[in-house]
């Protein structure tokens, strides 16, 4: 791979959207129950978007606050939920929010709503689809 002279190369993104627009996270089986996982998908070092598991149900949001748009939500790598593993917690502000709706039921966010994403799980994989979602 040749660069310019003072320029770096350029690391590709490990994640490829599919045809049509879905993008494959991991296999459905990775992420087990009361489980979270975030995921960079930019490949900045920081997680982009995060996936939950509760009561069967898989829920994918945007990894920032509402509170403080860019503001990251765990105080550590996967670490979304709250101790009870029942709310979904922004770490910096203490905002708690809802795992199935995204919502803000305690902090200074109260009543806002994290960034829901699509998702789906086919053959075996969790897959995402972020057309028209800004990833900060």
């Amino acid at each position: 791979m040749s660069s310019d002279a003072g320029s770096a190369p350029v690391k590709p993104s490990p994640w490829k959207r599919a045809e049509d627009g879905w993008i494959t996270l991991c296999l459905s089986d990775d992420l087990q129950e009361g489980m979270c996982k975030g995921y960079d998908l930019q490949g900045l070092g920081r997680d982009d978007v995060f996936v939950t598991r509760q009561d069967g149900r898989v829920f994918c949001y945007i990894n920032s606050c509402p509170h403080w748009p860019q503001a990251t939500l765990p105080w550590k790598k996967d670490a979304y939920l709250d101790s009870t593993k029942k709310w979904i917690m922004c770490y910096g502000h203490g905002a708690l929010f809802t795992i199935d709706q995204g919502l803000c039921v305690e902090g200074p966010c109260f009543g806002e709503r994290l960034t829901a994403i699509p998702l789906r799980q086919r053959l075996g994989m969790m897959e995402i689809y972020l057309s028209n979602v800004f990833l900060l």
